[in-house]
């Protein structure tokens, strides 16, 4: 229930640690924000009309006339004639050093396309050299969101593109590639190469690869390209962390880090220019080896006492895509052949239990928060059968466990998320109705199952805690690389319906039934996240105190029609107390 702003500054005023001092006049903010429509986000949901900041800290929340005393000379005063301030968005599942790097490369967009428009678009506009690019990494030519839904291709298709030159299409979901045969021969896959642990090569009748690799079988190729350097990685990512402060975001949780993604946050912090607050999901692989375990902590006890990084998480990944063709999702009942005929396919069934639950119960024990990446309902009930393990064993702990993406669920675990405090992360963006979620998927799976894809409704109702997140850079769009924001991703949550006018699918709605409301998408972008990501303590609401992380809005998503979340404008973001970005400088800022 939402409290009028006054009633909480009249119980508030009573005491020293308030909301509003009621005494003598206080020391000056360096920032106040009147006029406006504060969707704090606390506990009691209360709405106030200012806000005022101190160096990097809240220190005042309420009315107009309430907060006026916080203003001095030096303050500097934004009106913000109605427009809504939240706290600042979080994004619980992201790549941002990942994202950074595919920014300028050669893009099919993620438009569904045959394989021979896009060579015909590669020899058309990327076979010059890439800007900064190292000669060694120049002799690649290199392809990035490719959309691998219902896409096929063989090396025969990429060596139209060069017989000399390695080259790889990427997809856009980080579990698809395609390469040709110079880039087969460079990483030395062949007929007799065995499947990775956790990866498939796909092979023809005769047992010879044909170029598709999916999941870790893609690391072979990723071993042999040469890798960029750090000051290119870092110009990049400076770019691509503007573009995610464009969206609202303050605080990201990087969903797979690598000792080269810590390079580049390490040293943006050191220079004082990271400008979010990181916490980094450590990359690692499902394995009881105490090298691993120690490896970890080693990488977190680096970072303790960072201002803005940690590294107290670990990413696993229990399983692949549900897309047609790649099918590593793992599934409780095997894919259909798209005629309604059960396949032997059950999905890339990546580890065995018993090493998930000691590996899990290892972490727990060790302090960590464990990141699993799930699509299939498989993978989703082993994950919760290791949590419940790891809790069997070492008790009830604050530990923030989360499973991500959850496309497709066993209702009887819907409760389960609840019973074991694990936070549901989902990128509900992709609840859209849309050839990658309903062509690539339906036939291949049963209607009961796909009748509660993305179950956020399913889930909420049981009691599992939402929190959102985009997987960036998944998603790409012609013109805009970042298409997944916080509001396109409420929007879709709330109206599951395709709003795409050019799209044969414009206007079907994915599964009604699992729509959620907007104060549960608020929440899942904000305290929700900052809770999974366990600084719900310093960000997530506006409270006195907190850190000065905030968005504002040019409308009210509260009150606005659910279809036209999206299209909101992101005013403001700031970030420890500074503007970092503004749609419009100098618009509605005066100074005192």
């Amino acid at each position: 229930m939402r409290l009028k702003m006054n009633l909480v500054i009249g119980m508030c005023a009573m005491s020293l640690s308030g909301y509003v001092a009621a005494t003598t006049p206080p020391e000056p903010a360096s920032m106040v924000f009147t006029s406006g429509n504060v969707l704090t986000m606390d506990a009691k949901r209360t709405v106030a009309e200012a806000v005022a900041i101190r160096g990097n800290k809240i220190v005042a929340i309420g009315s107009d006339q309430e907060v006026k005393s916080y203003i001095g000379t030096g303050t500097k005063v934004i009106h913000l004639n109605g427009k809504t301030l939240l706290p600042g968005f979080i994004d619980a599942h992201i790549h941002p050093v990942d994202g950074a790097i595919r920014l300028g490369k050669c893009s099919a967009d993620d438009v569904a396309q045959p394989v021979a428009q896009i060579v015909a678009k590669v020899l058309k506009e990327c076979m010059g050299k890439e800007a900064g690019a190292s000669a060694a990494a120049n002799k690649w030519i290199e392809v990035v969101n490719v959309n691998p839904s219902n896409f096929i291709a063989t090396t025969a298709d990429l060596d139209k593109i060069s017989r000399t030159r390695p080259v790889i299409f990427e997809g856009t979901d980080g579990h698809t590639s395609w390469v040709n045969s110079v880039a087969l021969k460079l990483a030395k896959i062949t007929a007799d190469t065995p499947n990775p642990a956790g990866g498939q090569i796909e092979r023809d009748a005769k047992g010879q690869a044909t170029g598709f690799l999916k999941d870790e079988a893609q690391g072979s190729v990723m071993a042999v390209m040469p890798k960029m350097a750090l000051a290119q990685r870092i110009k990049l990512s400076q770019q691509a962390f503007a573009l995610i402060r464009s969206k609202g975001i303050t605080s990201v949780q990087d969903a797979w880090t690598s000792p080269d993604e810590m390079e580049v946050y390490e040293a943006l912090e050191k220079s004082q220019q990271l400008n979010l607050r990181v916490r980094a999901t450590l990359k690692s692989t499902i394995a009881d080896d105490e090298a691993e375990y120690q490896r970890l902590a080693a990488i977190r006890s680096h970072f303790v006492g960072h201002p803005l990084i940690r590294a107290d998480a670990v990413k696993i990944f229990s399983d692949g895509v549900i897309e047609y063709p790649t099918q590593t999702a793992a599934m409780i009942e095997p894919y259909l052949d798209g005629k309604g005929v059960p396949t032997t396919n059950y999905g890339g069934r990546y580890f065995a239990q018993d090493t998930l639950n000691k590996y899990v119960a290892r972490l727990d024990k060790d302090g960590f928060t464990v990141h699993v990446h799930s699509i299939g309902d498989f993978t989703t009930h082993a994950a919760l059968d290791a949590f419940q393990y790891a809790r069997d064993k070492n008790g009830v702990n604050d530990n923030r466990h989360q499973i991500t993406h959850l496309q497709i669920v066993d209702p009887a675990d819907y409760p389960r998320f609840a019973k074991l405090n694990v936070y549901a992360d989902m990128q509900l963006y992709w609840a859209d109705p849309e050839e990658y979620s309903v062509g690539a998927v339906q036939p291949y799976i049963s209607a009961e199952r796909f009748d509660h894809m993305y179950p956020a409704g399913s889930l909420k109702k049981a009691g599992a805690v939402i929190v959102g997140c985009s997987d960036w850079p998944v998603d790409a769009a012609p013109g805009d690389p970042m298409p997944n924001t916080p509001l396109s991703a409420m929007q879709m949550a709330i109206t599951r319906q395709n709003s795409n006018s050019s799209s044969s699918y414009f206007g079907k709605v994915l599964n009604a039934d699992e729509r959620v409301d907007i104060d549960t998408m608020l929440a899942a972008y904000t305290i929700n996240a900052a809770k999974a990501m366990q600084q719900d303590n310093t960000t997530g609401s506006i409270e006195v105190g907190k850190l000065a992380d905030l968005v504002v809005l040019g409308q009210n998503p509260m009150t606005i029609a659910p279809e036209k979340l999206s299209a909101i404008p992101v005013q403001y973001t700031i970030f420890d107390g500074a503007i970092l970005y503004q749609l419009k400088p100098g618009a509605v800022a005066t100074a005192h």
